[in-house]
């Protein structure tokens, strides 16, 4: 587990990493409870020992859930845990009269263990260093981890800033001030919503909706006259796209944000508002399945006028989301492509998969989508996902 949290996991697959971090929570849970039994005392004091287990589990929530994203800059619980673990296993045996441990701390079993933990918690120690070590600003909360940093050398056209939350890189910058209007990462030109937005500007100024805002990427295509909102829950995003990052700053566009949960925000707003909503929430480890429910996809609808376009990120680690947005187009009777890219590295551009989602049928007849955007394979055994239900184990890649 403690190597799985390195930097050489990073692109390791789910199928490897649930069962190795699930075998080995039951392995730390069988001991600690092993040991919990064991150590239970006379059936008189049975009463505080279950009240001080209680008190146990209550204060480690509390610290998870209020503390820590206070305390700590970024996620350090799961390597405080495994160490944790060690040393509470060789305290146990070490006052365990029928173990081979007992008040013995030089014979070999027990320096190797003793060694070993050591060990443990150095790596762990020199791991976390290392995954901060080119940070130039940690912050966290409620929400999560994150990171702020620069790559590239601190000038010339190569040199980047990037906001990472967790593992899921949210956003770069180009340094340079003749590159850093120029949209990059999952935005660029050729993607999915880069199309979308470029077909539909000679229709005049454009109505932007946007869902998630990370470094607020997509205001780079402002121009003068066209209106960008962007819906973000995490204020300390907000923050850090402001201070951090230019492209909000830099638009032609008039930028509104709406802080909150963007679900919620569209719901009280009037309808007919936008000419393309982008809805990028999906390219962290986990998703709000929420903003992708029928329910969902017609409250999109709602919010777009009748030639409007919705643009859905699905590029995900681990999660196929492509045929659950086709099928959500499809019950309201929309026309759904998808459009894939690569990677362009002089541009710092990410290869990306969008669907677009439409009820204009010409809208894919454009020069610039008709060969970009193809249709999606249907996944004839996965059932429509609605607020009701959801099933992530049917769309694991």
């Amino acid at each position: 587990m403690a190597y799985a949290l390195s930097e050489d996991f990073q692109n390791t697959g789910i199928k490897v990493l649930i069962p190795l971090f699930s075998c080995g929570l039951f392995l730390c849970c069988m001991v600690c409870h092993g040991e919990l039994v064991r150590l239970k005392p006379h059936p008189r004091y049975l009463t505080s020992f279950y009240l001080m287990i209680s008190l146990g589990g209550a204060v480690g929530g509390v610290f998870v859930g209020l503390v820590a994203p206070h305390l700590f800059r970024t996620l350090v619980e799961l390597p405080i845990a495994l160490v944790a673990s060690a040393v509470a296993v060789l305290l146990a045996l070490y006052q365990d009269p029928t173990s081979e441990y007992y008040r013995a701390w030089k014979r070999p079993v027990s320096l190797v263990s003793m060694l070993l933990t050591v060990v443990l918690a150095g790596y762990l120690v020199t791991e976390f260093r290392n995954s901060t070590s080119d940070a130039r600003l940690l912050v966290r909360n409620f929400y999560g981890a994150l990171k702020v940093s620069d790559a590239g050398g601190t000038d010339g056209e190569a040199a980047i800033r990037k906001l990472t939350h967790g593992t899921i890189d949210h956003g770069e910058q180009f340094l340079d001030p003749r590159r850093r209007n120029q949209p990059t990462t999952y935005y660029g030109p050729n993607t999915g919503v880069g199309l979308a937005i470029r077909a539909s500007e000679p229709a005049g100024p454009l109505r932007v909706g946007v869902i998630g805002l990370g470094t607020g990427t997509l205001a780079a295509y402002g121009r003068a006259g066209d209106y960008y909102r962007f819906y973000e829950i995490n204020p300390l995003v907000v923050r850090l796209a402001n201070q951090e990052f230019t492209f909000l700053k830099d638009s032609k566009a008039k930028v509104d944000i709406a802080l909150g949960d963007a679900r919620l925000s569209l719901e009280r707003e009037k309808g007919d508002n936008f000419d393309i909503l982008a809805v990028d929430a999906f390219s962290s480890d986990s998703i709000p399945i929420h903003l992708l429910t029928k329910e969902a996809f017609a409250l999109y609808f709602r919010q777009l006028k009748v030639t409007g376009v919705l643009a859905v990120h699905v590029s995900n680690k681990y999660l196929n989301l492509q045929p659950v947005v086709e099928q959500a187009a499809e019950s309201l009777g929309k026309a759904a492509r998808l459009v894939d890219t690569d990677d362009e590295d002089f541009n710092d551009i990410f290869g990306a998969s969008w669907v677009l989602v439409t009820g204009r049928r010409d809208f894919f007849d454009q020069p610039l989508l008709k060969p970009a955007a193809v249709p999606i394979a249907p996944r004839g055994s996965l059932r429509l996902w609605t607020d009701d239900y959801s099933n992530l184990f049917r769309i694991l890649k």
